[in-house]
């Protein structure tokens, strides 16, 4: 409530300022803008000239000067001792003091905080009533202190100062930080906000837990923030500001029964079924039994999720009851005990009841229910007239009616089938985001309009981050030629008149940029350094995005890009949207889905995802399906579950949380055999191919995926063709054994050998591990159709596993997608 009063205070002197603004303007005038708004008035007063210097303003002057017209924001009044012929007074937007200035031998005053000012006179007052004066001025400076404080505080909420480029004016929204209160204005939020990943707060401020008065407004958007955000940045930025861990609450802050929560009850208490609503920092008693939840010292409030691990013990006393009738230990108040006696309750004084979550009752030591407080609508209706809680939902309904069936399985022709579980792993870069996304797009609900800014977000980060790389490898190959320039130079220094623009020459390369452009490197890659690029962008990317453009088209940027096989952390898709900075850059920019598939990643936390979706029972050679058109072929039902490779770290122990996943879907990158990539926190680079060997045997080897078939998917064939006739395969040290046969002696491709080669190491790894068949499909994660393919050879593959577990009768089984190695259709003994 204190937060929308100042808010409605400082609109009412808004509005005041704009009045008086007014009528000094001309009939139809429109207000003048930020830049324009100073302004001067004189004020005539009548009186004699003056012939003695103005003496000094106190007090205890006469009335002050009547300005009430003019809607002075201060609270401060001024007086004059004498007349004065002419008064000029000088108003200005950007702060909040008002002075008077004569020129000459006038002194000048600058104007107090009201506080300030009431703080001073009451001190003046305080020294003529107490002869104790020490005491009286240590107490007045604690208030003095104090004022100065709370004015300091409201000063930065009411003051028209932007906090960063520190222009007034006072019509003009703001948007304040709900850690610090600064307040910027609409050119500068973006610039000292970036892009909001924890909702309105300083980029210093990211991480830092809010100021509790600003809880109430947590997720509330300003008029300021809709217009510079469009609707579904400003939904996304409100979602941030609700959801983020650092503006939740503490859980210090919560004490329960007399005790602190620790952090895992705060989960607890968060997460139940029927968690607590707007919680802030207090002291409250629950009732575990029942779930009853109240204010310490006030009665019930809600109830929540019963038999919580949360708090300490319930107390006696703890709604400051009086009425000597207890529930689960708890002396109720009076306002339960009239409800009791509605709802029919014997409770004579000194009864103690036990009330379990479904509003049923019996008393202590009888083990005989008795009823159900809650179970009459008359009862439900009172309790809402008197903001008594009832249970959510039909707990509240009595056990005595519910039908005895409902004991009873379901038929199992009426149950759902349950989502079989795919768990999609592989090293990053190799294809499973890809992946992930064409099934979305292929057999899931689309991308929803906060998926879609995810990505939109996730786009334009990348795209800085491909230039950060870009310039970090510019820097790197400039000093190395201007090394090797001044390696080979002569070591006799010309002294020839050319002689000084030699020497410049000699400092720059074809690797050189504009000192301009240089200004803006070094900005970027120390944020990249500093690890806040999601911190400033991408919410502030429309402010550099012709800077962009003009970097990715320097020469020297074209140069060092040529070299991008030497930069292995450079995506091969940052042409393609560094080509289209300033399209991307848009605040109406919407991620085709080609931009999708390109981008890497699913989300900005790019960590666990999951998406459900469904594929017909038949195979398209069934006679069933082709026989009955008018009969649409059952579905089944999968679930998608993708894991990046950082969350497979530490012993892979994400894993043990997939103790069901149907089948493993592993997937490998072919032309990463000739890539190097960081491995671990160590920095020190491997071969990507080896990398994926290592992690492939590791979750192999998991003890969760004993019994669980595994499905190699080898991505970019592409890729692959076309790399291999350059750089042989055997550079990979566990290809190292690799001999083709020449295709003009075979009819295979050299491509078509190595994809065949590099299968049958994996699938004699796999056999080595577990002695079990791994099945291997070849794909391009970018073309629908590959991935289409795959997941009809996965369904497949799991009909098989599914009746060679269930064969009794020991019948062979027929499939469409061979499983067979020797006979599969991409790979085949020769």
């Amino acid at each position: 409530m204190a937060a929308e009063s100042d808010d409605e205070e400082e609109e009412r002197i808004d509005k005041a300022w704009e009045d008086a603004i007014r009528k000094l303007l001309p009939p139809g005038a429109p207000l003048p803008d930020e830049d324009h708004l100073d302004y001067s008035i004189a004020v005539d007063i009548d009186g004699p000239p003056i012939t003695h210097p103005i003496p000094a303003l106190l007090a205890a002057d006469p009335p002050p000067l009547d300005l009430d017209s003019l809607s002075l924001r201060s609270s401060s009044l001024f007086s004059l001792s004498a007349p004065l012929s002419s008064l000029p007074v000088r108003f200005s937007r950007a702060s909040a003091s008002r002075s008077f200035d004569e020129g000459e031998e006038q002194d000048n005053y600058e104007e107090e905080e009201g506080e300030l000012q009431s703080c001073n006179s009451s001190s003046v007052s305080a020294d003529n009533r107490y002869e104790n004066k020490d005491e009286n001025e240590e107490n007045d400076n604690a208030a003095a202190a104090a004022a100065a404080a709370a004015a300091e505080k409201r000063r930065r909420g009411r003051r028209g100062v932007c906090g960063r480029c520190g222009k007034g004016n006072l019509l003009r929204d703001k948007e304040g930080c709900v850690v610090c209160d600064s307040r910027y204005c609409r050119s500068c939020i973006l610039k000292a906000m970036g892009s909001m990943p924890e909702g309105r707060k300083c980029v210093s401020c990211i991480g830092k837990p809010i100021d509790e008065s600003k809880r109430s407004s947590l997720g509330k958007c300003s008029r300021l923030l809709r217009k510079v955000c469009s609707p579904l940045e400003v939904k996304q930025i409100m979602k941030a500001e609700r959801e983020c861990a650092a503006n939740q609450l503490r859980p210090e802050q919560l004490v329960v029964n007399g005790r602190a929560l620790k952090q895992e009850e705060l989960g607890e208490l968060l997460g139940c079924q029927f968690a607590p609503h707007k919680l802030r920092p207090a002291r409250y008693w629950y009732d575990k039994d029942s779930g009853l939840w109240g204010k310490e010292g006030h009665k019930p409030d809600s109830i929540i999720s019963p038999k919580l691990n949360v708090g300490g013990k319930l107390q006696p006393d703890a709604s400051n009851g009086d009425t000597q009738v207890f529930i689960n230990g708890r002396e109720i108040t009076k306002l339960e005990l009239r409800v009791l006696k509605l709802a029919k309750v014997q409770c004579p004084q000194d009864t103690h009841f036990w009330v379990y979550e479904d509003g049923s009752y019996e008393e202590e030591g009888q083990n005989n229910i008795k009823g159900n407080i809650w179970g009459k609508a008359s009862t439900r209706f009172i309790c809402s007239l008197l903001s008594l809680p009832i249970p959510p939902g039909d707990r509240y309904k009595s056990t005595d009616y519910v039908p005895a069936l409902s004991s009873r399985s379901m038929p199992e022709y009426l149950e759902q089938k349950r989502a079989q579980k795919l768990l999609l792993l592989g090293l990053e870069g190799s294809g499973t985001s890809t992946i992930f996304k064409q099934a979305k797009l292929l057999y899931g609900s689309k991308f929803s309009e906060e998926e879609l800014q995810d990505m939109k977000h996730m786009i334009q980060s990348s795209m800085y981050k491909y230039l950060g790389i870009l310039l970090e490898a510019r820097e790197r190959f400039e000093e190395e030629t201007l090394m090797m320039k001044k390696l080979s130079s002569d070591s006799d220094v010309s002294t020839s008149d050319s002689g000084e623009t030699e020497a410049d020459e000699s400092k720059r390369s074809i690797y050189s940029i504009h000192q301009r452009l240089k200004h803006f490197s070094d900005w970027l890659l120390e944020i990249m350094a500093t690890g806040d690029l999601n911190a400033f962008f991408p919410a502030a990317t429309r402010e550099y995005a012709p800077v962009v453009e003009e970097v990715w088209k320097d020469p020297a940027i074209q140069e060092t890009y040529k070299r991008k096989d030497e930069l292995h952390c450079l995506h091969d898709v940052a042409t393609y949207f560094l080509d289209r900075a300033v399209e991307i850059s848009s605040n109406e920019y919407v991620p085709s889905e080609k931009d999708i598939l390109y981008a890497e990643g699913i989300t900005q936390s790019n960590g666990l995802a999951s998406i459900e979706f469904m594929l017909d029972d038949q195979s398209p050679k069934s006679d069933i399906y082709s026989e009955n058109l008018d009969c649409p072929p059952p579905l089944t039902k999968f679930q998608l579950i993708r894991l990046n490779a950082k969350g497979l770290n530490d012993g892979c122990k994400w894993l043990e949380m997939f103790e069901d996943i149907r089948a493993v879907i592993f997937c490998v990158a072919l032309s990463d055999y000739d890539q190097m990539c960081s491995q671990g926190g160590s920095g020190t680079l491997c071969n990507k191919m080896l990398a994926s060997k290592s992690l492939f045997e590791s979750v192999v080897r998991h003890p969760c995926f004993r019994e669980t078939p595994f499905i190699l998917l080898l991505n970019k064939y592409d890729t692959f063709e076309e790399k291999i006739d350059a750089v042989p395969l055997s550079i990979c040290e566990w290809f190292g054994d690799f001999s083709p046969v020449r295709p003009h002696n075979n009819n295979q491709s050299l491509a078509h050998q190595a994809y065949y080669y590099v299968a049958m190491k994996f699938k004699d790894l796999y056999v080595s591990i577990c002695n079990r068949k791994l099945f291997v499909w070849q794909i391009c994660a970018r073309e629908r159709n590959t991935v289409d393919e795959a997941f009809k050879y996965i369904k497949e593959v799991l009909k098989w596993e599914e009746a060679k577990e269930e064969n009794m009768y020991g019948v062979g089984v027929d499939s469409y997608y061979t499983t067979d190695v020797s006979t599969s259709p991409y790979i085949r003994r020769e």
